[in-house]
């Protein structure tokens, strides 16, 4: 018999128990929250590319979106500004996922130390770096993510535990490579979600965004993916959510911040040039 304590159920000397302190560790678990919604049928999000300031947040939280994925791949957003965006979500109740550039060691960590509530990793092309992935997402024994006792964290009585529980991992599939060796990918123990990434994967087949290939490529990766992990999906018109969730793809991330200011401007642009052609305008 085997009395070794699991590390993992460690408790922590210094909890605190305030009203402070029940606010600080809802955010810190807002993955827990958005596995729960997944699992349900449907979660939806969208992307913070190009306007990266917490002012977004409060407009994306107020629009009802579940989530966000704070882009640091295609956008301006650095280690200096990635902290005030996770604390301005967490605050209006969104789960706050981060897309790092690449998956470099101790990257991952560090994000999640920033206090994001999961990661999503780009190009993801095999099982090897699925593994990789998760090894830096996740506290032993299933990975080697470091844990530092930061002050946030009192505010769980078992962070260990809690936070790996919450942590939301997601492995991004975008390349012809990754259809061929998704069986393995999705096998890799530790990860949440798989995530079709429709304009890099059209790349990778040589075919237009949005055509048919893709569609069929991603009900394809679905059939692979196995019903204990979530499927999702970017999507350009909201109106094809209802769709993508009848195919099983609950991790919707539907827009993105700047698409989304844009659209909404040239709808105000449209609607005050039309009245203003009116003839029944007082005068």
């Amino acid at each position: 018999m085997n009395d070794k304590p699991d590390a993992k159920n460690w408790r922590n000397p210094l909890l605190v128990e305030s009203t402070g302190a029940e606010k600080i560790s809802r955010s810190l678990l807002l993955g827990a929250e958005l596995r729960r919604k997944t699992s349900a049928g449907w979660a939806l999000g969208t992307f913070v590319i190009e306007s990266p300031v917490p002012a977004t947040l409060s407009a994306l939280a107020l629009a009802g979106f579940d989530f966000v994925v704070v882009d640091m791949e295609h956008s301006s957003v650095d280690f200096s500004t990635l902290e005030p965006l996770i604390t301005a979500g967490q605050a209006v109740g969104l789960a706050v996922l981060v897309r790092p550039w690449g998956a470099e060691v101790g990257l991952i960590g560090k994000l999640l130390d920033m206090g994001a509530n999961g990661i999503m990793a780009p190009h993801v092309d095999s099982a090897d770096q699925a593994r990789r992935i998760v090894e830096q997402a996740r506290f032993a024994p299933l990975g080697s993510r470091g844990f530092s006792p930061l002050t946030k964290y009192d505010s769980l009585s078992e962070p260990l535990s809690a936070l790996d529980d919450s942590t939301y991992v997601v492995v991004q599939i975008e390349g012809r490579r990754a259809l061929e060796k998704i069986v393995e990918i999705a096998s890799t123990p530790g990860i949440d979600a798989v995530f079709v990434g429709p304009y890099d994967l059209a790349l990778s087949l040589g075919v237009p965004p949005g055509s048919a290939p893709v569609i069929a490529a991603a009900e394809q990766l679905a059939k692979a993916v196995p019903r204990s992990l979530a499927l999702g999906i970017y999507i350009d018109d909201p109106e094809k959510c209802a769709d993508w969730a009848a195919r099983r793809f609950a991790l919707q991330c539907v827009s993105f911040d700047g698409r989304m200011l844009s659209n909404g401007a040239r709808s105000v642009v449209k609607h005050a040039k039309a009245g203003m052609g009116r003839k029944d305008r007082i005068a």
